[in-house]
């Protein structure tokens, strides 16, 4: 299993760019071990079109992504680490319309088994009636499962509460 997640300049499928990727390969039997780590900052090409509150988010800064690859070698990074893995990720609809976007834009076929695993919703599934929450964020279900959560809002970060979400629930009677 590849536990993913992307940062970018926002949220528009068709305008924005992915900026950061982070992800968790883990054997796909539980335990659920994690067999290897990935984080690769990607270089935006159209820096001029990012949403300034996406930025401020994610925590971009010109200093910090001096040696990001282009998104070329990104994906060929990623290639590598999650070929024929099932792609895990919180709200993993947005992280693959990123992806998919991104290999079809260079003509590329993505690694990934063709399963996908949503965390978000096994959340949903699993606590809706025992939790009150506005909209099931990762930060919402975090705090509920008292999962400490090291830089929001970056994309390894945010990968390893992904993964650490999906072991709580999955241990859930």
């Amino acid at each position: 299993m590849i536990f993913l997640d992307t940062e970018t300049t926002g949220l528009r499928i068709s305008a924005h760019e992915i900026i950061e990727i982070g992800a968790l390969k883990v054997n796909p039997k539980p335990p659920f071990n994690i067999v290897e780590e990935l984080e690769i900052k990607v270089a935006p090409k159209h820096i001029e079109t990012a949403s300034p509150e996406a930025m401020k988010i994610n925590g971009y800064t010109k200093e910090e992504w001096k040696c990001a690859l282009s998104l070329e070698k990104a994906l060929e990074r990623l290639d590598i680490f999650a070929e024929g893995g099932i792609l895990a990720g919180y709200n993993v609809s947005f992280d693959w319309a990123m992806l998919d976007r991104a290999y079809f834009t260079l003509g590329k076929i993505d690694p990934f088994y063709y399963h996908r695993l949503d965390v978000m919703a096994m959340a949903y599934i699993k606590l809706f009636p025992k939790i009150k929450v506005k909209r099931f964020s990762l930060g919402e279900v975090c705090d509920y499962l008292k999962i400490k959560r090291e830089n929001k809002h970056r994309a390894l970060s945010d990968a390893k509460a992904t993964y650490l979400v999906f072991k709580k629930l999955f241990e859930m009677r």
